[in-house]
């Protein structure tokens, strides 16, 4: 049976409505401990949290509650997974699939974070679930990334 990485897009749906009724389908059918978090994935939740609580001006401190509020939020949802570290075989792959884009002459610039999350799912043989196929689809074999959220739940 599959295990599947959430990416951060998957993982905001999640944040924002627990209930949504495809992606609770999606959780039904794989069963919610085959569903992990690469540890990129739970990184770029704290730094967008933490940015948004480093904009809020000094001298304004109830502009300070919400970004608060949310980040509270965010570890409470971060608990409910198993993380998965990137480790010597996700290097590894991601030094592959570095010098595989750059003999295929396309662009690494600001692509980091979904070069760590590809490499982790080339190296753990899991199955990525996001929004952003395209911005996997020069890293990753299609058979290993899924859309839950805008492709038809098919059981």
């Amino acid at each position: 049976m599959s295990i599947y990485f959430w990416d951060s897009n998957i993982l905001r749906v999640f944040s924002d409505n627990p209930d949504h009724s495809v992606l609770c389908k999606h959780i039904e059918r794989v069963s919610w401990d085959r569903i992990l978090l690469p540890s990129v994935v739970v990184a770029e939740s704290w730094r967008g949290r933490l940015r948004r609580i480093d904009t809020v001006p000094k001298a304004r401190p109830e502009e300070a509650i919400f970004p608060y509020q949310k980040l509270v939020e965010t570890h409470e949802v971060l608990r409910l997974f198993t993380v998965t570290p990137f480790d010597k075989g996700s290097a590894n792959r991601l030094l592959w699939l570095r010098q595989d884009m750059k003999q295929r002459k396309k662009s690494i610039k600001k692509r980091h974070a979904d070069m760590m999350i590809a490499a982790m799912t080339l190296s753990y043989e899991f199955i990525l679930v996001t929004r952003n196929e395209k911005d996997f689809a020069d890293l990753l074999p299609a058979h290993q990334v899924e859309n839950w959220i805008d492709k038809p739940f098919v059981r």
